[in-house]
């Protein structure tokens, strides 16, 4: 039986205690260090998260969300000419990002196979 599951009936429960002993009890079970995480996990999306963006593709791929939310309330054909022009300059900077990384990383491959390798096996994955 753990700390938590022995304690927790005195301290949801309490007898003669006041607020502030139960919430120092609580407190000090809890920050001991048994019941902190030892190493941190790694999110499950974090295949999403390998693509570099830059400010200015984040400032795009904004842009885009805002005028497609505004495209959805308004149903106006202006706004969703607008939303288009935009939405085919993310897609035109992502590639150009990808392709400046690719060239990157084949230029370096001889001085840093290392890098080649792990981008091989985070595509193949």
């Amino acid at each position: 039986m753990t700390i938590l599951a022995r304690d927790h009936h005195s301290i949801l429960y309490p007898s003669k205690n006041t607020v502030d002993e139960m919430w120092e009890k609580f407190r000090s079970t809890m920050m001991d260090g048994r019941f902190i995480p030892k190493r941190t996990r790694r999110p499950v999306n974090s295949k999403k998260n390998l693509q570099p963006f830059t400010a200015d593709l984040r400032r795009l791929v904004r842009r885009k969300h805002r005028l497609w939310n505004r495209w959805i309330t308004t149903k106006n054909d202006n706004v969703f000419d607008e939303y288009k022009i935009v939405r085919n300059k993310v897609k035109r900077e992502t590639v150009k990002i990808v392709q400046q990384e690719q060239d990157k990383i084949s230029r370096d491959c001889e001085s840093n196979p290392k890098r080649f390798w792990r981008y091989v096996n985070r595509k193949k994955n």
